[in-house]
């Protein structure tokens, strides 16, 4: 009986390796609360994104028809407006750090929760982001806490706000 389960435990581990691991606490909500060190990074200062110039560097544009794309590749239907905002860390060599909190309001900002299926593909989308930059102030490296918010309208990706 159990070579019977283990192919199909194996096959669904392989097809949920996209979703992220989700945990409410009471400072927020977060999805992949793991976090890796690079070696290289744990004595460099943290500062935010606007201190050392942390924005993504692609347009706000692009990142709206790549989003949008990503989203259409699955063939689903979301609903609802307002904004999903990720916030996460980039180590002080340009990598994103797994855990990442989740900021979610509706079109007046107020507090609200969209579709789990949603949040995780726009989830999966960030994940694909691998441009980030490197970031030094004065010859020093620093890691920096960043912000991407996916500003949606009717289900769809209207604006991506680095």
């Amino acid at each position: 009986m159990k070579h019977l389960l283990l192919p199909g435990l194996i096959s669904l581990l392989f097809s949920t390796s996209a979703r992220a691991q989700y945990i409410p606490l009471r400072g927020g909500e977060y999805l992949d609360t793991t976090t890796v060190r690079n070696p290289a990074c744990v004595k460099a200062p943290t500062a935010h994104y606007f201190n050392v110039d942390g924005k993504y560097p692609r347009s706000s544009a692009t990142l709206v028809q790549e989003a949008t794309a990503f989203l259409q590749r699955g063939g689903r239907k979301f609903s609802g407006s307002g904004y999903v905002t990720f916030r996460f860390m980039i180590d002080c060599a340009g990598f994103r750090q797994p855990m990442t909190q989740v900021l979610q309001t509706d079109a007046n900002y107020v507090s609200t929760h969209f579709r789990p299926e949603l949040v995780s593909e726009l989830y999966a989308f960030l994940k694909t982001l691998k441009d980030w930059r490197a970031a030094t102030y004065r010859g020093q490296a620093f890691s920096y806490f960043t912000y991407l918010t996916f500003k949606l309208t009717d289900g769809k990706v209207v604006a991506v706000i680095p």
